[in-house]
């Protein structure tokens, strides 16, 4: 390891970093410092200029502070950034509509407490950072990066970033610019940054490392380990001080049961802390690869294929016309209905943020509901209540067909009982409405009148951003894909349109003057029948009323 120095901003900084010991005292008072954060919010900064009012702010300011994590917010056009001096905050907030802006009058500035700052990085912030781990924290001759106890960094302070690796957002950039800049890389230290999951390491894509410290953090469970298995040569893990162990050792388990555990998680482990790992004992007998045979797309029965798609397909029709006033003829009189609207606040995969409105209040989540007699009152009994439910509450939809997944449970005693997942696009506000991912399960009765509904439940969920892309931008109201193939859907596939060559022009064309990336400009046109015109009617419109969501606007 290199241990010449060189002097940064009047402190000797090591290149290679060398793992610092962190005194209680010092990690108590960083504790202590993380809830001592003021958000400074000036409204319209990014209309003026974001450099230009942090400069203006500076001069005006009767001592300097140190921002941090200052960024735009795309959605208000309102500045944002932290400080973490009581004197600061209050400096500024007595500055509030005092310093005057060529051309944009005063400057507001509003002043609130948080807990920290917001833990995502601005491209200027990601830049900076992204040089300051490349060239302060790693030693391209050992191809050692260490970035142990960052929150004591004081260059990575003096340029705005409060490292935040307890927070998925801020890990996330880390593994981005380390898998994209440092590949090379075979020694990593992530001690002493509070890092309680390994959630996004999972995206960590170092083929070449081969020991990582993860010291002197807050790993609570082994299961973590588990999002490190793709780093196929690691074969040295460092976890001392961390609960996971700690805690372990205070139940008595043996050192070899937590040896036993770790390699269960991690086989391709040769030390852990200072102990070597026992070679794992296996059979002499050839590896055989065994490759399981291909899942079906679903699970319809021979014989109840040609019915159930006739039954989804006239059903889904009905069920998305205005007023679904026919839907009386498809239940029996005695059905029940329930509606459950799944959360995805914790979910690790991306959502779309679309809000539920009124129906939320109609979901009977056993997992939220705990109410005996609340839970009663959300199961509609009789056709009546649950007719009047879907023409009243139930918000106007448009299901796309070719997302459809089919799957019979039971057929016993005169009885199908299946389950529909799909997509399904609201249609109250226009084309641009939420986009939601559903699985509905319906329990079906032969009778002297025919095949009728007995119990309904459907589960909602806000779709991901991948199935939004990917919503069908023409599909008929319902297509069961029970059967491998479908006259209506050949027949949607065979509309007039452009070739691929003008698709892809307009495509590109419409994305430069809209400014959109090339999916969401292909999306406009595609549920604009490929009428530039139209689409970019629409465009205007959708941009007048800010229902464009920001990520349309991201370029790779």
């Amino acid at each position: 390891i290199d241990s010449q120095g060189s002097s940064i901003r009047g402190r000797l900084v090591s290149r290679s970093h060398a793992p610092q010991q962190i005194h209680s005292s010092r990690m108590n008072d960083r504790d202590n410092n993380q809830s001592k954060w003021w958000r400074i919010s000036i409204p319209q900064a990014g209309a003026i200029g974001k450099e230009r009012v942090m400069s203006t702010l500076k001069v005006n300011c009767l001592r300097q502070f140190q921002p941090y994590h200052y960024f735009i917010d795309r959605d208000t056009n309102t500045g944002v950034f932290f400080v973490n001096d009581q004197r600061d905050a209050d400096m500024l907030k007595r500055a509030n509509r005092k310093i005057e802006i060529q051309n944009f009058g005063t400057l507001s500035i509003m002043v609130s407490q948080a807990s920290c700052p917001v833990p995502l990085l601005d491209e200027d912030l990601r830049r900076h950072f992204r040089d300051f781990i490349c060239n302060r924290r790693f030693n391209a001759q050992t191809f050692q990066l260490n970035l142990s106890n960052l929150a004591d960094d004081e260059e990575l302070s003096a340029l705005g970033i409060y490292p935040q690796l307890n927070k998925q957002a801020f890990v996330r950039d880390v593994v981005d610019i380390i898998t994209k800049n440092l590949q090379m890389t075979r020694q990593l230290d992530l001690g002493s940054n509070n890092i309680s999951n390994l959630y996004e390491f999972r995206n960590l894509q170092l083929n070449n490392l081969e020991q990582l410290s993860l010291a002197s953090n807050q790993l609570k469970s082994f299961e973590e380990l588990v999002h490190l298995k793709q780093l196929t040569h690691l074969n040295h893990l460092l976890l001392k001080d961390n609960s996971l162990i700690s805690s372990n050792n205070k139940r008595s388990i043996s050192r070899d049961d937590l040896i036993s555990i770790i390699q269960q998680k991690l086989p391709q482990l040769k030390r852990v802390d200072d102990i070597d790992l026992p070679t794992k004992i296996g059979f002499g007998v050839d590896n055989e690869i065994i490759h399981l045979p291909k899942s079906a797309p679903h699970c319809v029965p021979q014989d109840m294929q040609s019915f159930l798609a006739k039954f989804i397909d006239e059903y889904y029709r009905l069920f998305d016309t205005r007023g679904r006033s026919e839907l009386h003829a498809c239940y029996q009189d005695s059905c029940m209905f329930s509606l459950c609207i799944a959360p995805t606040e914790s979910s690790m995969v991306p959502t779309k943020s679309y809000k539920y409105g009124p129906l939320i209040y109609e979901s009977r989540n056993l997992k939220k509901i705990f109410d005996d007699n609340k839970r009663t009152t959300l199961l509609r009994h009789g056709k009546t209540d649950v007719l009047d439910f879907l023409r009243i509450k139930f918000p106007l939809t448009k299901h796309d067909g070719k997302s459809f997944h089919v799957d019979v449970f039971s057929t016993a005693n005169n009885r199908a009982i299946f389950t529909v997942n799909g997509l399904y696009r609201e249609i109250d506000q226009g084309v641009n409405g939420p986009v939601r991912s559903f699985q509905r399960t319906f329990t079906c009765s032969q009778t002297p009148a025919g095949v009728l509904i007995v119990a309904d439940h459907i589960m909602i969920i806000n779709a991901t951003e991948s199935q939004v892309l990917n919503m069908t931008r023409s599909t008929p109201p319902a297509s069961s894909s029970t059967e491998p193939s479908s006259s209506k859907m050949m027949e949607s596939q065979n509309v007039p349109g452009p070739s691929i060559d003008i698709q892809t022009q307009m495509i590109h064309r419409f994305s430069q003057q809209s400014g959109m990336n090339i999916e969401y400009s292909k999306l406009c046109l595609s549920e604009n029948d490929w009428n530039y015109e139209r689409a970019a009617q629409k465009f205007q419109d959708c941009l007048k009323m800010n229902v464009i969501p920001p990520e349309a606007f991201k370029k790779p």
